[in-house]
């Protein structure tokens, strides 16, 4: 794992708050900064980061690639004769090298999240 990726990950992740908390809350809504607006801004950024690369980890994207055969053999009759069962079609797909790329993005979104739980306990006061 490689902690200077991470780290460059939270801070994008944390800019995009900021961005997105000023275009959405500063300029939009004229609110300015308070602790919910701050927590509602690091929850968006961080649920958007936190959720695929979890999928990406544990793998869960394996489980399209019966949808995948299923509309390749109904379209295509070439692939239909290369890989005439699922199994035939599984074995073709070897494992990548593993990467910790989502490992660290889920280890840096789940900080962003944090912070926006740690800033939503403090919902209704100011800056």
């Amino acid at each position: 794992m490689d902690f200077v990726r991470a780290f460059g990950f939270l801070l994008v992740l944390l800019l995009t708050s900021f961005v997105i908390h000023y275009v959405v809350y500063v300029r939009g809504y004229e609110m300015g900064y308070s602790f919910d607006s701050i927590s509602d801004s690091l929850f968006m950024v961080g649920v958007v980061g936190f959720f695929p690369s979890l999928m990406a980890q544990i793998g869960s994207y394996k489980v399209f690639y019966g949808f995948q055969y299923a509309l390749r053999s109904l379209f295509s009759n070439d692939f239909r004769q290369k890989y005439r069962f699922l199994s035939d079609f599984l074995s073709e797909k070897k494992p990548h090298a593993k990467s910790t790329v989502f490992l660290e993005l889920l280890l840096s979104s789940a900080i962003v999240l944090l912070l926006a739980i740690l800033f939503g306990l403090m919902w209704g006061r100011q800056l």
